[in-house]
């Protein structure tokens, strides 16, 4: 059959059939121009053929090679040559393999899995998961309806997906907005100033089927109309970064969040108010601020200051402790169950015999010599888990150590704020730290000792209760002195500034508060002392050479 008594489609598959073979001959090198010795054409037609192997054949390209010299006419629904219903279907393609590849974060409460375990109800999001379990339930069965447009399969799902939002196709803020009734909201980087308490939260980074701070700001974000559909669950799409990472049941009143965010208004302090209407009254948006879009809170983060409160009886001698859990617990003291030693009674009778303990002027001085023994840099591979003494990264620069002023809460419980600012902390390093501090302070351990744990031996060091540290300071000093760096991400310097109040009025108010009812509650720190008292071999801190155990 000649090409003029052929049909449209086939003379397609003709003229796509000659391209072909003279990109075939172009790539070989066996046409007259390599006869001719016309080496750059040759190399001009391998540098097309890559581009072909990446993107397709482009429309200046099949119109050369066109035999008739013109354009060809579009397909219809597309503005392209005759390739564009290749094109089309090469690019519907790659997308359909990057939306399988791309799934929303299982620790998200976009994962429809995470909403039903929390109890988290978003209609819009569980009526298409609803139909997706549907429809993968019949497409399981064998089961497979046609769409509109005659095609099968996958294809179907998308007619079963709500229309996106002009926010949700503009989502890096400069995509055209579809529908007249609907408003373009401007994208935005910001920091936001995180204030929350730990309790009832698996840390602040985001875990799959965990209930974790990052996951109720992307929630909060999210019903507040300044996350996109398309974006929630993901994370990387809106550049979240956080200054600090926090484990389960730490608390923090200055944790910075650099998140790229749709203002619905320009008012930053209205933004605030409305994100904090969207959150649970643990987790509360202390101050938003515009940053650079270059700006990240992770890797912009200059040093980090975090407090650890601890109550004074937890520095009593060990004769001093021995003698008050004899006379509670009796002769069987020591075999009882380290998780759960106490009755409820017994927990109060020992709380009651450690209230009025005060610490000694000997005890606040030996606190304060163990703790300026951490300053400078050292290595903390003892002080935390899977690290040896020869990791780079076990090396941290401790800046200071210090203890604070004691105060005296409602139930009569001296506590000791203490301290400590450095660039960066290793996983529960912090609170291994305080707990061999606490050790020398009383007398069980010495400075000597905790000088000894930082060379190349192996040691161990019990971790204390999360319950008394919290993070208190991110500091971006570094950032604030950039040119065109905007507003400086400074809530320590000026005690005026509104997001400063807010800052101190949390921490006095909620966390330091939280602490002391929590202690009241659950007697944390007395299950800690006794478990350093009757479970916790003392010769754990003596060195030794060869990494062995669990530490």
């Amino acid at each position: 059959m000649t090409k003029s008594d052929s049909s449209p489609a086939e003379n397609m598959q003709v003229d796509n059939a000659n391209a072909a073979a003279a990109d075939t001959n172009d790539n070989q090198g066996n046409g007259n121009d390599n006869e001719n010795g016309n080496n750059k054409k040759e190399e001009g037609g391998k540098r097309k053929g890559k581009r072909k192997s990446k993107w397709g054949d482009s429309k200046w390209s099949k119109q050369k090679r066109d035999p008739n010299g013109k354009a060809n006419a579009p397909a219809a629904g597309s503005g392209s040559g005759e390739d564009a219903p290749k094109n089309n279907r090469n690019t519907d393609n790659w997308h359909s393999r990057n939306a399988e590849r791309e799934e929303v974060h299982p620790g998200s409460f976009a994962n429809a899995e995470m909403r039903k375990l929390f109890g988290v109800s978003l209609p819009e999001l569980d009526v298409v998961a609803d139909a997706d379990a549907d429809a993968k339930d019949a497409k399981g069965d064998g089961v497979v309806e046609a769409s509109e447009t005659g095609a099968t399969g996958d294809s179907t799902a998308a007619t079963a997906t709500a229309p996106s939002t002009s926010a949700e196709n503009n989502q890096d803020g400069d995509g055209d907005a579809n529908q007249k009734d609907e408003v373009k909201l401007p994208k935005r980087k910001v920091a936001i100033l995180l204030q929350f308490l730990g309790t009832r939260y698996t840390g602040m980074q985001i875990n799959e089927k965990k209930n974790t701070i990052q996951a109720q700001i992307e929630l909060g974000l999210y019903k507040a109309g300044m996350l996109a559909k398309t974006n929630f669950g993901f994370p990387k799409k809106y550049s979240w970064s956080n200054s600090a990472r926090t484990d389960k049941g730490v608390h923090s009143c200055a944790q910075v969040c650099s998140v790229k965010i749709m203002l619905p208004t320009g008012d930053l302090d209205k933004v605030r108010e409305l994100i904090n209407e969207q959150l649970p009254d643990d987790i509360r948006v202390a101050d938003v601020l515009q940053v650079p879009r270059s700006f990240c809170a992770r890797t912009q983060r200059d040093k980090v200051r975090y407090q650890y409160m601890l109550p004074s009886f937890v520095l009593q001698t060990s004769k001093q402790l021995e003698g008050i859990f004899e006379t509670v617990l009796g002769a069987d003291r020591k075999s009882r169950d380290m998780k759960n030693p106490f009755t409820a009674e017994e927990a109060k009778a020992l709380q009651q015999k450690n209230r009025d303990y005060r610490a000694t002027e000997e005890n606040i001085n030996n606190l304060k010599s163990a703790l300026e023994a951490y300053q400078g840099t050292k290595k903390f591979h003892n002080y935390t888990s899977g690290k040896t003494w020869d990791e780079a990264n076990a090396k941290r620069y401790i800046i200071s150590f210090t203890v604070q002023d004691r105060v005296v809460d409602k139930y009569g419980v001296e506590w000791i704020p203490t301290l400590v600012v450095g660039q960066s902390f290793l996983l529960h390093q912090i609170r291994k730290m305080m707990s061999h501090a606490f050790d020398a302070a009383r007398g069980v351990s010495s400075v000597k000792t905790m000088r000894d744990s930082f060379e190349d031996k192996y040691m161990n060091i019990n971790t204390a209760p999360a319950q008394g540290l919290f993070l208190d300071m991110s500091y971006f000093d570094n950032f604030n002195k950039r040119k065109n760096a905007g507003d400086p991400l400074d809530w320590h310097s000026n005690e005026s500034y509104p997001a400063s109040l807010r800052w101190k009025k949390f921490k006095e108010d909620k966390i330091m508060g939280h602490i002391m009812d929590e202690e009241e509650l659950q007697g944390n720190f007395v299950g800690y002392i006794y478990q350093q008292e009757h479970h916790i071999s003392l010769n754990n801190y003596e060195a030794w050479v060869k990494k062995t155990g669990r530490r």
